[in-house]
């Protein structure tokens, strides 16, 4: 299994105008496809199960940038979607499977140094909304 990043140069004809760029920790900046979230900006090939992969690693990535209210909301959608019934296993989950894609990246040096910059930007943000996400997934 390996994730690739999809540059934005020559992306389904899209212009500077269908992105937004996002910062990534302190000395870097990706650019998010304003409307395809699912399959932009990373690739997860080699699995069985790539494209559901991709989609739930590229939902996260396209967060960057938003308020804690949507990561917490996306994260609660996703939770209500899985088999888990735990929220703090979801959570692990979630963060576990980031931290072993970053084992895995693939592309020139400055790719894999943002991409791995990126992965560890969504884990921050998971890890800094954990009671948020917990208190909004316990209400149903």
């Amino acid at each position: 299994m390996f994730v690739v990043w999809k540059r934005p140069d020559g992306y389904h004809d899209a212009t500077p105008a269908d992105f937004r760029v996002a910062e990534v920790g302190t000395n870097a900046r990706i650019w998010l496809h304003k409307g395809d979230h699912q399959s932009y900006p990373f690739r997860i090939s080699g699995g069985w199960q790539e494209s559901d992969a991709t989609q739930r690693l590229n939902e996260l990535v396209n967060l960057l940038g938003k308020s804690q209210d949507e990561w917490a909301a996306s994260l609660t959608k996703s939770f209500h979607h899985s088999m888990t019934d735990d929220p703090r296993a979801f959570l692990a989950d979630q963060l576990k499977w980031l931290g072993d894609l970053k084992s895995h990246l693939k592309g020139d040096t400055w790719e894999v140094e943002i991409m791995d910059q990126v992965i560890a930007e969504v884990c921050n943000q998971l890890t800094g909304l954990e009671k948020k996400f917990i208190s909004a997934a316990s209400k149903v």
